[in-house]
C-alpha cells in the first residue's frame, strides 16, 4: 500500500513537472517568435530601394559622401547586426528545447537589446537618406521663394536708386553677388551635390538679410547726415561767423578748426556709407554727434556768460564801492572806539587785511573790465571772476558787520555796567542796614569774608570803569563774579 502512495506522489510531482516546462516553454517561445517578427520589420525598412535610387541619381560632393556613409553604416548592419541577431534567436530556441529557460532567458534579453540598438539606427539612417532623397525637391522650393524676393529686392533698388547715393554702386554689387550664389547653386544642383546646394541657399537667405537691412538704413544714414549734421554743421559756422563780429574770444579752442575736423568725420562716414561698411559709419557719425554737441556747448557757455556779465557788472562794481566804503567806516569806528576801549581782538589788523583785499580786488575788476572794452578776454572767464569776487564781498561785507556790531556791543555793556556798580553798592547797604536792624550777635566768618570781599570787588571795578581806556573783558568777567557774590550774600543775609 505504501508503495502504491510513492508511486502515485511521482506521477502526480511529474504531471506538475510537465505542465510547469510546458507553461515555461510556451511563454519563452513566444517572446523569442515576437523578437523575430520585430526583427522582420526591421529587415522590410526599404532603405535598400532608398540607397538604389540615390545612386542613380549621380550624386557627387557632399551628398555623395553622406550617402556614401550611410550605406557603409546600412551594409554594417545587414551584414554583421541582422545576423547576429538571427544566431541569438536561434541559439534562445534551443536552450528553450532543452528546458534550460534562465540560460535561454538571458540569450532572449540580449537579442532584444540588439534589436532595440539596431532599430535606433535603421531609423537614423532612413531619415537621413529620406532628406537626402528630398533635398533637390525642398532646395527647388526654397530657390523659387528665393528667385521671387531677389527679383522683388532688385526692383526696389532700381525704383528708389536715388535715395542711396554714392551706396547704389556697392548695393548693385551686392546684388551680383547674390546672382553668382545662384549660378552656383544650380552647379551644384546638376551635379547632384544636393547637400553643397542648400548650404549655397542658407548663405543666399544671410545676405538677402544683410542687403535688405542695408538697403533699409542707407536712406537713414544719408538722410541723418544731410538734414541734420550737416546742418549743424552750417549753424555752428554761421553763429562762430556772429560771435567773432560781436567780439566773442574763443582762446582756448579753434573753432573753425573743429568744424573741419567734423566735415572730415562726415565725409569718413560717406565713404563707410558708400561702401556699405553701416556699423563703421554709425560709429562715426556718433562722433560727429558729440563733436558738434561738445562746440554747441563752448559756444553756448559764451552766450550764456556775456548775458551774466552784462547783468552783473554794474552790480559787481557798486558792491564794492559799498564794501570800501563800509571798510573806510569800519577803520572810523575801529579807531574810534579804540580812544575808550581796549580792543582784544585784533581789529586794527583785520581791517587793514579787508582793505588789502578789496584792493586786490579792485584792481582785478578794473584789469577785467578793460579787457572787455579791448575784446581781449572770454566773457566766460569774467563770469567765473565776478562770481569770485560776488562771492568774496559777500564774505567781507559780513565780516565788517560783524566787527561793527561787535564795537557798538562794547558801548552798550559799559552803560549796562555802569548802571549796575551803582546797584551792586545799593544792595550792600540794605543787606548791612537789614543785619543793623535784627542786632545779630557774632555773623559768621565766611559771611563776613565774602561781604567785605564783594565790597572790594565793587571798589576795583568802580576803579576799573574810571580809567581814560576800558578793558571790557577784565571789566566784564568782574562784574559777572560781583552779580554771583551778591546773589550769595543775598541769600545768605
Amino acid at each position: 500500500m505504501g508503495f502504491v502512495y510513492f508511486l502515485l506522489i511521482i506521477v502526480v510531482a511529474g504531471a506538475i513537472g510537465y505542465g510547469v516546462a510546458h507553461y515555461l516553454s510556451q511563454k519563452q517561445s513566444k517572446v523569442i517568435e515576437e523578437l523575430g517578427v520585430k526583427k522582420q520589420k526591421l529587415m522590410t525598412v526599404p532603405i535598400a530601394d532608398i540607397l538604389f535610387t540615390l545612386k542613380n541619381l549621380n550624386l557627387t560632393g557632399q551628398t555623395k559622401r553622406t550617402y556614401e556613409t550611410w550605406q557603409a553604416t546600412w551594409q554594417t548592419i545587414t551584414r554583421f547586426r541582422f545576423p547576429e541577431i538571427e544566431a541569438a534567436l536561434v541559439s534562445a530556441e534551443q536552450y528553450t528545447q532543452r528546458l534550460n529557460f534562465v540560460k535561454g532567458s538571458q540569450i532572449s534579453n540580449q537579442a532584444s537589446q540588439l534589436i532595440e540598438e539596431t532599430k535606433a539606427e535603421v531609423d537614423k539612417i532612413y531619415t537621413a537618406l529620406q532628406k537626402l532623397l528630398d533635398s533637390e525637391k525642398k532646395n527647388r522650393e526654397e530657390l523659387e521663394v528665393l528667385q521671387e524676393r531677389y527679383a522683388s529686392m532688385r526692383k526696389d533698388l532700381l525704383a528708389h536708386s536715388f535715395s542711396f547715393g554714392e551706396a547704389l554702386e556697392s548695393l548693385e554689387k551686392r546684388l551680383s553677388y547674390l546672382e553668382l550664389d545662384f549660378t552656383k547653386f544650380n552647379t551644384l544642383t546638376n551635379e547632384g551635390d544636393h547637400l553643397e546646394a542648400k548650404e549655397v541657399l542658407g548663405r543666399i537667405e544671410a545676405e538677402m538679410q544683410d542687403f535688405e537691412q542695408i538697403v533699409e538704413e542707407v536712406p537713414k544714414y544719408l538722410k541723418e547726415i544731410e538734414e541734420e549734421y550737416e546742418d549743424q554743421v552750417a549753424d555752428l559756422k554761421e553763429g562762430y561767423q556772429k560771435m567773432v563780429e560781436e567780439h566773442y574770444q574763443f582762446p582756448k579752442i579753434s573753432i573753425p578748426t573743429e568744424i573741419q575736423k567734423i566735415e572730415e568725420i562726415i565725409a569718413v562716414a560717406r565713404e563707410h556709407i558708400k561702401a556699405t561698411e553701416l556699423e563703421e559709419a554709425r560709429q562715426q557719425l556718433d562722433k560727429v554727434a558729440r563733436e558738434i554737441d561738445q562746440l554747441y556747448a563752448v559756444m553756448e557757455t559764451e552766450i550764456e556768460a556775456k548775458a551774466f556779465v552784462k547783468r552783473n557788472r554794474a552790480q559787481v562794481e557798486r558792491k564794492l564801492n559799498q564794501v570800501l566804503q563800509s571798510n573806510r567806516y569800519v577803520n572810523i569806528e575801529v579807531d574810534r572806539v579804540s580812544q575808550n576801549f581796549v580792543l582784544a581782538n585784533n581789529e586794527f589788523n583785520r581791517v587793514q587785511d579787508f582793505a588789502k583785499q578789496l584792493e586786490k580786488e579792485q584792481e582785478a575788476v578794473a584789469y577785467y573790465s578793460k579787457a572787455l572794452q579791448n575784446q581781449q578776454v572770454p566773457y566766460s572767464i569774467v563770469k567765473e571772476h565776478y562770481e569770485i569776487v560776488l562771492n568774496t564781498l559777500k564774505e567781507i561785507d559780513e565780516n565788517q558787520l560783524s566787527l561793527v556790531n561787535t564795537l557798538t556791543d562794547l558801548s552798550q555793556q559799559e552803560k549796562s555796567i555802569r548802571d549796575g556798580l551803582d546797584v551792586f553798592e545799593l544792595d550792600l547797604r540794605n543787606m548791612k542796614r537789614t543785619i543793623e536792624k535784627y542786632h545779630l550777635p557774632g555773623l559768621p566768618k565766611e559771611y563776613l569774608e565774602l561781604f567785605f570781599a564783594t565790597s572790594s570787588r565793587i571798589e576795583q571795578l568802580s576803579q576799573l570803569m574810571n580809567r581814560v581806556k576800558l578793558d571790557m573783558t577784565e571789566i566784564t568777567g568782574l562784574n559777572q563774579t560781583i552779580e554771583d557774590d551778591v546773589e550769595k550774600l543775598d541769600i545768605m543775609t
